[in-house]
């Protein structure tokens, strides 16, 4: 079997450490959109928005977190994400998250504070990015992917031929 080139990712929340292991892939939801990180990826360092965490681990199996936010940090062959919260897609209990979305959405309408409507806006993306990921979740098993997503990009097509000496002109 050939060896299939992996990082070490680190993933820790307020309540301790939530996963610590060998992966071949991670898409995470970075501030300004998903990042999906390989191998020898180059460093970078973003704030994390509520969303989900889509690892393909060392030996091939999928593993997926619902993240409430954080910081991530990427190093060649180290990951490390400190999230606010975390939880597997899986137990995400859909009639909580929908009263929280609820309440929220009756605090943007009555918004007695600045403050309050800040506040009622990250709960409303919160909960809503919950309840997309276990829509996705839900979704994925009445396909009968029960190992989680199809992580292969689809093929590139229509991509411009570009002439190195153009450019150098």
């Amino acid at each position: 079997m050939a060896h299939v080139p992996t990082f070490r990712l680190h993933v820790v929340d307020v309540h301790g450490e939530v996963y610590n292991g060998d992966a071949r892939f991670v898409a995470v939801p970075a501030e300004m959109g998903e990042v999906g990180i390989l191998p020898g990826h180059a460093p970078l360092l973003s704030r994390m928005r509520p969303g989900e965490l889509r690892i393909s681990q060392g030996d091939g199996a999928l593993q997926i977190l619902f993240l409430d936010g954080g910081m991530l940090e990427v190093q060649p062959y180290l990951v490390s994400i400190l999230a606010d919260a975390s939880l597997r897609v899986p137990d995400i209990d859909l009639k909580d998250t929908e009263a929280r979305l609820q309440a929220a959405q009756r605090a943007l309408s009555e918004h007695t504070s600045e403050m309050n409507l800040l506040m009622a806006e990250q709960e409303l993306k919160r909960e809503l990015a919950k309840i997309q990921a276990h829509q996705r979740y839900q979704q994925n098993l009445q396909l009968g992917k029960t190992d989680g997503y199809d992580w292969r990009r689809p093929p590139l097509t229509g991509i411009p031929e570009i002439n190195i000496q153009d450019l150098e002109e």
